[in-house]
């Protein structure tokens, strides 16, 4: 089974007093690469780091979200993972891969915003995942790249990328398998299992932990 594990790590201008989804923090995003490698190595796979805006080029003037679609430049793997730059994946995380199998898996996003995330984009709330970590088998990617290229990525969403796959997953009849988020990806709280995501505001929290 080939497997790739990637993540965007691009840095961009902030308002320091105001922390967003979009944050750049340098070194929290330096240790979360090196976890990622360290897990990619960890599940035999490779790795791979987007670090230009123009890396996936149909969305190149797009917001640096929608950089995620780099996924679908690996059809040539089984298997892709993907994990946000403000993730830190631990060393006690089992192997994604094995658990995942052939299932499209992430976490419900269970935030406040939610339901009017959801509902801007004409999804049922339980469907709404967070992408900031991601298991996608290519037979995913393979059935829906062209749809993308000739319509879903041409719209503005909120969340960008997010919003994107969300809306298109739903909508092309992709099964999602949710991961839980006590394990893989909080996102009530900072702090889990196998992972923690540091989103938007719970980026105070950062140094609370040491990797």
């Amino acid at each position: 089974m080939k497997k790739i594990v990637f993540q965007i790590n691009i840095p961009n201008i902030n308002d320091k007093q105001s922390l967003t989804a979009y944050t750049y923090m340098e070194e929290m995003y330096k240790i979360s690469e090196r976890n990622a490698k360290k897990y990619a190595k960890k599940c035999n796979a490779d790795y791979y780091v987007v670090r230009t805006r123009d890396d996936f080029l149909p969305a190149a003037r797009k917001h640096i979200d929608f950089q995620k679609l780099k996924m679908y430049d690996f059809l040539d793997y089984d298997s892709v993972l993907y994990m946000d730059s403000d993730y830190i994946i631990k060393d006690n995380a089992p192997d994604i891969f094995e658990i995942c199998k052939n299932n499209f898996s992430a976490v419900r996003d269970y935030g406040k915003s939610v339901p009017d995330l959801a509902k801007g984009i004409s999804i049922p709330e339980d469907r709404y995942f967070n992408a900031g970590f991601m298991h996608i088998p290519t037979k995913v990617l393979q059935e829906t790249k062209n749809v993308l290229l000739s319509n879903y990525i041409h719209h503005e969403y909120k969340f960008d990328g997010q919003g994107c796959l969300n809306k298109m997953f739903y909508e092309q009849g992709i099964v999602f398998y949710p991961l839980k988020s006590e394990e893989w990806n909080p996102v009530k709280k900072t702090f889990g299992l196998y992972g923690d995501h540091y989103a938007g505001t719970k980026k105070r929290r950062w140094g609370q932990v040491q990797y």
